[in-house]
């Protein structure tokens, strides 16, 4: 008769290498998935930028999101590019009466959990459920100790950066995203 113990040990043991193997295997899978072509690096904090669209002219619509939609709310929304979807949220940021469109990719700098936005109709920042991470959005066009204007900046951690921005443009009545960092 086995121990209860040790064969408590040896099926963890067993479920951990085959976890290791199985991951071994996938990572080339999942490495080859990225159209590396879509992609330009950008060397600040091994960050990567995805460009969605040239220009505003040539966006489609479901890289968009109406601004009156976003005038009752934060909407979230998965950008398609290729191999690649990015979670994100839109949404506006009033600064002194003054309504600014924002969007920024919505998993955590830290493990990769998804945020939550915070604020109610105006983003004011976004909260990590995993870890505890707090992302306040800089509302001083000066900036804030360091950080620019609009930016998603770690106030409460162990993220170790900003969320990561989404440039957006309008045009008409619409909010498109041109970039995404991921």
């Amino acid at each position: 008769m086995v121990d209860e113990n040790r064969r408590e040990t040896l099926k963890i043991f067993i479920g951990a290498t085959a976890a290791l193997g199985i991951g071994a295997l996938t990572t080339p899978l999942v490495g080859s998935l990225i159209n590396v072509k879509e992609m330009k690096a950008k060397a600040a904090h091994g960050s990567i930028e995805v460009v969605l669209c040239e220009s505003v002219d040539n966006c489609p619509e479901e890289y968009s999101v109406p601004i009156d939609e976003l005038r009752k709310g934060p909407k979230f929304v998965l950008l398609k590019k290729g191999t690649m979807a990015i979670p994100a949220v839109f949404g506006l940021v009033n600064v002194g009466g003054k309504e600014y469109p924002v969007a920024y990719n919505t998993v955590c700098t830290h493990f990769g959990c998804p945020v939550n936005p915070s604020g109610g109709k105006y983003l004011i920042g976004f909260s990590c459920p995993c870890h505890g991470s707090q992302f306040i959005i800089c509302t001083n066009p000066n900036g804030c100790d360091g950080h620019a204007f609009l930016e998603a900046y770690v106030s409460t951690g162990p993220a170790p950066q900003s969320l990561r921005p989404i440039k957006v443009a309008v045009k008409g009545d619409r909010v498109y995203a041109l970039r995404a960092v991921i």
